[in-house]
């Protein structure tokens, strides 16, 4: 089936219609129940809204790489918007998805729920669908590779400190930042400071396993945002830090920027990455004697490596 719209109508949320009307289920006998159909689709942007002079592609997700490298593909054999929502402050996608060649196929997926002693089945774990989160059309994190990131994000910044107990994360929504600080035992509190409460919330909602604390010696809550070790703050990490009057007693041995990247989303965090306001500056009046600030990419690395005589700074990207 091939559907075409004309003008700004979207098509991703009529799915469930369109499997709703035209899908049919299937049996493998005569005998056995009816499985409820799945639909394989892709999506892709057509027409000519480049060549008008009022387009601009970085607001539009579907043009970014949500639409170019994600929904365009058709060699999944699952892909289901979990969320699609416009926050005050930015467009937050949640697919999950199946792709045969990376993680086994729906057949398998659906063969690791069944009792019936297969391999699949008894290790359920190696064959659930992944997950994808996507802020204005860029991705952020897969289920199966935040992991990685996450942890070379924060690790050598906590290792570096002697006795790391008071830490804060800026941005980190999806919980995963938290989850790794909290590992240390030898942390007091951790102040996570995210402008996007709407985004936190759909992130523990959709993704729980990126805020998944059950099973953490020393935390105390199923989730990593109730920790009592950690404090989350909806609010501007830049007027956060260029505001903060805390004591000595009061500032942070350790400091993780997990913002999102300029060049994608400057009207969040422009300011963080911009020389106004002297935010790095703030960042290091915050930061205890021996503090560490930790960051994410090379632009950070950038931004930051004026102060690295000044304090630790750890940029493993």
């Amino acid at each position: 089936m091939d559907l075409f719209t004309c003008g700004g109508g979207l098509l991703i949320p009529l799915l469930p219609l369109i499997k709703n009307l035209f899908g049919i289920p299937s049996s493998q006998d005569l005998t056995s129940p009816l499985s409820p159909p799945m639909m394989t689709w892709s999506h892709k942007l057509r027409g000519f809204r480049r060549e008008s002079p009022e387009y601009n592609e970085m607001e539009n997700p579907l043009d970014q790489e949500l639409g170019h490298e994600f929904l365009s593909r058709h060699d999944f054999d699952m892909k289901i918007p979990l969320a699609s929502e416009e926050t005050d402050f930015q467009h937050v996608d949640i697919y999950e998805y199946i792709i045969p060649r990376e993680r086994g196929s729906l057949a398998s997926y659906e063969r690791s729920l069944s009792n019936d002693d297969s391999y699949e089945s008894l290790h359920p774990e190696l064959y659930r669908p992944n997950k994808v989160l996507f802020l204005d059309g860029v991705q952020q994190s897969t289920l199966y590779g935040e992991a990685a990131y996450h942890e070379a994000l924060v690790h050598p910044a906590m290792i570096a400190h002697a006795n790391p107990k008071r830490v804060a994360i800026i941005g980190g929504g999806e919980g995963a930042t938290l989850r790794e600080v909290l590992k240390h035992k030898s942390v007091d509190e951790v102040v996570m400071i995210d402008i996007d409460g709407e985004l936190v919330g759909m992130c523990r909602e959709h993704l729980p396993e990126w805020s998944d604390c059950s099973d953490m010696e020393g935390s105390d809550a199923e989730s990593c945002f109730d920790d009592s070790r950690a404090t989350v703050k909806f609010d501007d990490a830049f007027n956060y830090f260029t505001d903060y009057e805390g004591d000595t007693a009061e500032k942070f041995d350790v400091i993780i920027m997990d913002a999102l990247d300029p060049e994608k989303a400057v009207e969040i965090v422009g300011a963080l990455y911009s020389g106004k306001g002297h935010f790095v500056d703030s960042l290091y009046n915050a930061l205890s004697d021996d503090g560490v600030v930790s960051c994410a990419d090379y632009i950070d690395m950038l931004f930051l490596y004026s102060y690295s005589l000044l304090t630790h700074i750890l940029c493993p990207f």
